[in-house]
């Protein structure tokens, strides 16, 4: 007699090889999958309820000490708890007074949009396929963090995409404003100056969906008009017009988290909880692009890593990406050569890739559909290793 331990990744093959059905199997992979959901904001009443009934199916549900002193009117939970047992108790909590039902809607919306990885993106008539999608960033600008100046002028930009293309670009993200902290504003005139020219050339080019990073609805409109697929924005639709504009085009729309703007950004940033701050405004944001005609399959959620937020701030989105899964969107990872990668192993920009790939490895891991690089050529082969090692898990 011998034992061997199984990591979770690895528990499907090992059940499968010694015989177990495949119901069997899904059964209880179910049992051994385990969630960690935070309830923001939950009503006294209901929390009691949601703890008793999370013993009740076996798990747990983590509540403020005032919940048991009855001193409280309000708590944040933790549920702490399988796969197989959210089931049971989305189920025990539809029968519940107060907020019981909503409760278990929300848990079931939950569940379902954490499992789910597989995503069409549609931007106008084009579909990616995600996961994974690469985004090579082409930044049309004097001033970029990373390579500010280097594709400045429409023959070198143009130039440079078509290489990220032929090195498995699934997207070209074309920039004509900095955003890196501190970068001043420029106007609808000089931005649409800097990108139309490459955009119009790329689109006679290229099938590949082009993507624009603005956060002007009268860039958008313009762009979206001359063959752009979707726009990248980094102020995740805040700007009055701009979910309209998208909606119109029927084009794809990334929704970033940014805390101010990018003048004032980094000068101290604070959160009370920066992962459920940042999914609480992605999901109100993603709610009006709905509402204003953008289709659901048409929208992408970016935590926005660097874009007012601290080294450890930045750190924790990358461990806890997986959580923006429950969005039910694809999700958008962009650290390439970014500041807090410095940061943490004190490199300039220059010397920063093998870091990114390190990040982004981890990133695919944790959920990511679609990585927004400077390095195309080297993120390829690199996530899809990942992807080759981990098979189906994902």
């Amino acid at each position: 007699m011998s034992f061997n331990v199984h990591l979770k990744e690895d528990a499907e093959e090992a059940m499968e090889s010694i015989g177990v059905s495949p119901e069997g199997m899904e059964i209880m992979a179910r049992k051994g999958k385990m969630y960690f959901i935070k309830l923001e904001s939950v009503p006294l009443k209901d929390a009691i309820i949601l703890k008793q009934e999370a013993l009740a199916v076996g798990g747990d549900c983590a509540v403020s000490w005032g919940v048991v002193g009855l001193t409280t009117d309000k708590t944040d939970a933790l549920l702490i708890i399988t796969e197989r047992q959210v089931e049971i108790l989305v189920k025990k909590m539809r029968f519940q007074p107060f907020n019981g039902r909503r409760i278990a809607e929300e848990l079931e919306k939950t569940l379902l949009n954490n499992g789910k990885g597989k995503y069409i993106f549609r931007a106008g008539d084009k579909e990616i396929e995600l996961p994974t999608a690469i985004m090579g960033i082409l930044n049309i600008t004097p001033d970029s963090f990373s390579d500010g100046g280097k594709y400045y002028g429409a023959e070198k930009a143009v130039e440079r995409a078509m290489q990220m293309v032929e090195e498995g670009a699934d997207i070209i993200d074309l920039g004509g404003e900095s955003s890196r902290p501190g970068s001043p504003r420029i106007s609808s005139e000089e931005e649409l100056n800097r990108v139309m020219p490459v955009l119009k050339e790329l689109r006679d080019r290229t099938d590949v969906p082009i993507s624009v990073d603005t956060y002007k609805p009268e860039v958008a409109d313009r762009v979206l008009s001359a063959g752009a697929d979707i726009i990248n924005d980094i102020y995740g639709l805040r700007k009055e017009g701009m979910a309209e504009t998208i909606a119109d085009h029927g084009a794809g729309a990334v929704i970033m988290h940014m805390r101010g703007d990018p003048e004032n950004m980094q000068k101290n940033p604070e959160y009370g909880d920066v992962i459920g701050d940042i999914i609480g405004f992605l999901r109100i944001q993603s709610e009006k692009a709905l509402d204003t005609g953008v289709s659901r399959d048409s929208i992408m959620v970016d935590p926005g890593i660097g874009f007012g937020k601290s080294l450890e701030h930045n750190l924790k989105i990358v461990r806890e990406l997986g959580s923006f899964r429950s969005l039910g969107y694809p999700v958008l990872f962009g650290a390439s050569r970014k500041s807090f990668i410095g940061a943490a192993l004190d490199l300039p920009v220059e010397e920063r890739l093998e870091a990114s790939l390190a990040t982004t490895s981890l990133a695919v891991l944790k959920g990511a559909s679609t990585i927004r690089v400077h390095d195309v050529r080297e993120t390829v082969r690199a996530v899809r290793m990942v992807e080759a090692i981990m098979g189906s898990v994902r």
